[in-house]
């Protein structure tokens, strides 16, 4: 009769848990690491403004833009930044200055292309007899180093007590021009004569 017990018993036990061990340490240590996602390839904000204000000069120092918001988060992974209640100033000499507003913007292409959202409002101020120009829109891209701006959503334009309805915008500010692309209809109002 063979009697099992003691440690020479035990030798083999330990001697197969030693060798599982050394073959898990082996396969962990030879394998490659689990790659971790990439921070840029991922759409998560680097950056997070609140209460700011940007400014764009011309080359001779004039300014040209005035971008007012407040909050920013700007993404990495395509360079684009999502703005809350987002005021644009566009000075333009000689002629009135635009303002556009929205409850959101997301700017894409390094400030050049500009897609405000929700409830857009175009101001151009009043000059000499003329009084300010409104249009109303859901969204409007805007190009502000072209000077243009368009859509193809609904648009409602005034100016003083004359109004005109569309869908479809398409301005260019170095023209002085507003054209609305289909269904415009409107009233236009003369100021009587003094």
């Amino acid at each position: 009769m063979i009697k099992y017990g003691g440690a020479p018993a035990l030798f083999p036990l330990l001697l197969l848990v030693a060798l599982a061990g050394l073959a898990y340490w082996l396969e962990a240590s030879t394998e490659p690491p689990t790659p971790q996602p990439d921070a840029n390839l991922r759409h998560d904000p680097d950056v997070t403004v609140e209460k700011f204000t940007v400014l764009r000069y011309d080359l001779n120092g004039k300014l040209r833009y005035r971008l007012v918001a407040d909050y920013m988060e700007h993404y990495p992974d395509d360079d684009s930044s999502l703005v809350q209640n987002p005021r644009l100033i566009n000075y333009r000499p000689k002629s009135p200055d635009i303002t556009l507003t929205g409850k959101s913007a997301l700017v894409t292409e390094k400030g050049n292309r500009v897609l405000m959202r929700e409830d857009v409002v175009l101001t151009r101020a009043a000059f000499a007899d003329r009084p300010a120009l409104v249009a109303r829109t859901p969204e409007l891209t805007v190009l502000p180093d072209e000077g243009k701006a368009f859509n193809q959503h609904p648009v409602r334009i005034t100016q003083g007590t004359s109004w005109m309805n569309g869908i479809g915008l398409q301005m260019d500010d170095h023209q002085g021009t507003f054209v609305l692309q289909k269904q415009a209809r409107g009233a236009y109002v003369r100021n009587p004569a003094p």
